[in-house]
């Protein structure tokens, strides 16, 4: 990983950068390597790819600010599957540089677009995860107002709210 600030390869997920001094969020490195190794794809769908993730990783980042408890649920997410998608983009940048793989680059395009897909699928089922358990209090919430108002006679039945 590389500090986000001057490029510095950091060593061991560290807070602290040895190149610049500045102190670094790991998840913030992550995501300025992917858009700047993402520069390189040539494929929309995968540069699509990239920015939905990174969006992703945004949107889990709140949601465990907001709640906490979901912070355990996120680490795997943070200590394994960012960093490798991160790593795997890095890598095909530099491979994309060396001129003897030229005859293989298209077998390496299509496993990195279908990475890509699959690691944004997984990113996509972690955000709902996250969500789940307030979906299933919503929608207990929503069915327990729709009794209420059935029981305080205002609707003919349960499920008749539009009139």
């Amino acid at each position: 990983m590389k500090c986000n600030h001057c490029g510095t390869v950091l060593r061991n997920e560290s807070n602290y950068c040895f190149g610049c001094g500045e102190s670094v969020n790991a998840k913030d490195c992550y995501i300025a390597e992917l858009k700047e190794s993402g520069k390189v794809l040539t494929r929309q769908t995968d540069k699509d790819s990239i920015n939905h993730i990174i969006e992703l990783t945004e949107m889990i980042f709140i949601r465990t600010r907001e709640n906490p408890d979901l912070k355990y649920e996120a680490r795997r997410f943070v200590e394994s599957y960012l960093p490798m998608v991160t790593d795997v983009v890095s890598r095909y940048k530099e491979v994309k540089r060396h001129k003897a793989v030229k005859n293989q680059m298209d077998e390496i395009k299509d496993n990195l677009t279908e990475v890509l897909d699959r690691t944004e699928e997984a990113f996509d089922i972690m955000i709902k995860e996250l969500y789940e358990n307030d979906i299933m209090e919503l929608q207990v919430n929503i069915e327990t107002l729709r009794r209420k108002i059935y029981m305080d006679g205002l609707v003919k039945s349960p499920f008749d709210i539009e009139e």
